[in-house]
């Protein structure tokens, strides 16, 4: 009985050693379970892919943010400015703006323009040379809408890839504030006489811009400037060139 208790211990214990020498089957992925990982590896970055692209028949979302224009909260600018009567008045003009929106802007504006007549004919007079000095001032502020834009092309019509392409777009504005007259009137035998009176203007009239970068553009200004000045309204037109700077 010893015996064949010694023959049974010595096969188990042959047993566990040659388990000990061969790999776990349970623990060790078969080939069938590693190919399925694979495919869901395979699967995994597939979708992962699929999320990144865009679907067909859509932008991407780069794309669309380059299409989208470019928005400039701030805008300052100046030129030349000209408005008519009182001999016709010449000076400059310097504004800027806050945009609401791409199409809209609320700005302000002040003109000084400036004009010196020599009135010839009273030379020969007792009066003798007299000398008109106008000096007018508009502090002006109002909403600016902006319309549709066309994008200017050269005249060869050559399709060249640009950084950006010159851009034309119109707007009409309207203007509120206050206007300062100072006149002096000057004679070699009478002396000088001077006033000076403030009054109620509005504006109302457009214009264009064309912008020859992203954050610079020239502007032409036309308006109807309506004085009041001596209880009597006047009739001005105000022609305004000069550029603009976006921010």
């Amino acid at each position: 009985m010893k015996f064949l208790y010694t023959i049974l211990f010595i096969g188990l214990a042959m047993m566990a050693y040659a388990q000990t020498q061969t790999p776990d089957q349970s623990n060790a992925p078969s080939a069938t379970s590693q190919q399925s990982n694979a495919q869901l590896q395979v699967q995994q970055q597939s979708s992962a892919q699929t999320q990144t692209q865009p679907q067909s028949g859509q932008p991407s979302t780069t794309t669309q943010r380059a299409k989208q224009p470019n928005f400039h909260r701030w805008e300052v600018g100046g030129g030349y400015s000209h408005i008519t009567g009182n001999g016709g008045l010449n000076g400059f003009n310097v504004g800027g703006s806050v945009f609401l929106d791409p199409k809209i802007s609320l700005g302000f504006n002040y003109d000084s323009v400036y004009d010196n007549t020599i009135l010839g004919t009273f030379a020969v007079t007792n009066v003798g040379l007299t000398v008109a000095k106008n000096h007018l001032q508009n502090f002006l502020t109002g909403p600016r809408v902006y319309f549709p834009g066309v994008h200017l092309t050269n005249n060869c019509n050559i399709n060249v890839v640009k950084a950006f392409q010159p851009r034309l777009k119109p707007f009409a504005e309207a203007q509120f504030g206050e206007s300062n007259l100072y006149t002096q009137v000057v004679t070699t035998n009478v002396g000088t006489v001077s006033s000076a009176e403030t009054a109620f203007t509005w504006v109302l009239g457009g214009g264009a811009d064309i912008g020859f970068s992203e954050h610079w553009a020239a502007r032409f200004n036309a308006d109807l400037v309506r004085t009041h000045f001596v209880y009597q309204g006047q009739s001005r037109l105000r022609i305004i060139l000069g550029v603009v700077a976006r921010f």
